[in-house]
């Protein structure tokens, strides 16, 4: 945690930034990867503090607090993400509601409402990433090139998918890029979608590849999604296009992704067995989709 604030002293910190008077309850949030999460809650609210983190150096999931903040107030509003209510930037911390719920598990239908309610944004002023198969699979090049030899990562460049021509999307997207089962909280309509550190303007079939992709529901400790749940998904979401172009894009965007796991498990370090497993799985899981 940034330096005077942890737990411990967490409540005189809070109150004299200005979250209301104390006394406060604290309590440490699991599901992340990388940045330190509390709830905090006391007699004005119950809120998340959000305390980022560096992350793996040029991360194909960048922590950008300052995007998270602007992604929060551009979706104010929309019933997507946690309503903002403070950013402080100099402190690398970031406070928002805290969304009452469950981890997403089965909803379907609740993820393909909100993804349509969340076009309604303007994606404009964030970051741009590749939308071609040519620049997803660069991207993917770019991460195996920093790992080291084994027979996973043989396997993934020897079957490394072949770039072609497609065609821009009709719009570019706020997209989340992150789309993990513990990045959603709630259901139907109450389905919100949290953590949007990575945010960008890009192809709204990225985050429904990052939704239904095996590597990230292991990752989030799910069960990857049968084809028949795939396609009950599409039917939900009726965005024809998009299906089009995930479709297209899938074995690419495996591809990086697979990248991504790969330079994971071989730098997550020894002592993290459970974490180092799970991104072996991860990786071995994109394979198939390829």
């Amino acid at each position: 945690m940034v330096a005077g604030f942890d737990i411990a002293n967490a409540g005189p910190f809070l109150e004299a930034k200005g979250l209301g008077r104390g006394p406060y309850q604290i309590k440490k949030l699991a599901g992340g990867y990388w940045n330190d999460v509390l709830k905090v809650s006391n007699s004005s609210g119950t809120y998340v503090v959000k305390c980022y983190r560096a992350v793996l150096k040029d991360s194909l999931f960048p922590n950008l607090p300052d995007a998270e903040a602007a992604a929060l107030k551009r979706l104010s509003g929309l019933g997507v993400a946690p309503e903002p209510f403070a950013f402080w930037p100099d402190d690398g911390i970031l406070v928002y509601a805290y969304v009452k719920g469950k981890i997403w598990k089965d909803d379907l239908a609740g993820m393909a409402a909100l993804l349509r309610r969340k076009e309604a944004a303007d994606a404009d002023g964030f970051r741009i990433v590749p939308m071609t198969s040519e620049g997803i699979l660069a991207e993917g090049d770019a991460l195996f090139a920093r790992c080291e030899a084994d027979d996973l990562v043989d396997r993934f460049q020897k079957g490394r998918p072949t770039a072609f021509t497609l065609a821009s999307p009709e719009r570019l997207s706020l997209i989340h890029t992150d789309i993990g089962a513990t990045n959603l909280i709630g259901q139907g309509e109450d389905l919100r979608l949290v953590d949007w550190q990575c945010p960008a303007r890009g192809d709204v079939a990225e985050d429904v590849y990052s939704f239904l992709s095996p590597a990230f529901q292991i990752l989030n400790l799910c069960e990857p999604l049968n084809d028949q749940g795939r396609e009950h998904f599409f039917d939900a979401l009726d965005m024809p296009a998009v299906k089009r172009r995930y479709k297209a894009l899938e074995a690419a965007f495996a591809y990086r992704m697979a990248g991504y796991c790969c330079l994971r498990y071989q730098t997550v370090g020894e002592t993290d067995i459970a974490v180092r497993d799970r991104y072996i799985r991860a990786a071995g899981a994109e394979l198939e989709r390829i």
